[in-house]
């Protein structure tokens, strides 16, 4: 992708895998040191932070899910959960890989079978961490990608999760 191809436009709701979910408010030329780039300017929660045109081919970022896979997503927490490892190393392992990955229906799957592990048995540290930034994540894409507000998704989520049964072992 060359410094002038544009992936996204002012007004999309994108995903940054450091950041979380926000909105493209338009371009902006930047210098650091020596050198000028263009970057697209996103307000998130947080604040806003910039990404650089030519970088946007990385997986730090992309657009919101649209409703096919917004519906997708939804639909893999109402699946039946799957036994995590009884090595904490490989729990740890897989939390770490999803994150990083930054997939939607990955995120689903995963919340889903910590709040599966969470009925059995108890999460650690690590895995509590994990369960509220994946639903932090969700709510967050959820919102921007129906329009609903974020208190309403935040309850929609919890009931579903509420629903999780204990993975069969």
């Amino acid at each position: 992708m060359t410094e002038n191809e544009e992936l996204f436009s002012e007004g999309d709701w994108v995903f940054h895998l450091y950041h979380g979910v926000g909105q493209v408010k338009g371009t902006e030329e930047k210098t650091l040191g020596e050198e000028t780039k263009k970057y697209y300017k996103v307000e998130a929660d947080k604040g806003t932070f910039w990404v650089a045109i030519s970088k946007t081919e990385s997986d730090r970022i992309r657009l919101v899910a649209d409703e096919e896979m917004l519906q997708k997503a939804l639909d893999t927490l109402n699946t039946s959960p799957q036994m995590m490892s009884e090595k904490h190393t490989t729990r740890k392992a897989r939390i770490t890989q999803v994150i990083k990955e930054g997939d939607l229906i990955s995120f689903c799957s995963l919340l889903r079978d910590l709040q599966a592990r969470r009925v059995a048995d108890k999460l650690n540290t690590t895995e509590q961490r994990a369960h509220q930034r994946l639903k932090k994540r969700i709510t967050a894409e959820w919102a921007a990608s129906s329009g609903e507000p974020i208190a309403i998704v935040t309850k929609e989520l919890n009931e579903i999760i509420r629903n999780v049964p204990a993975p069969e072992k």
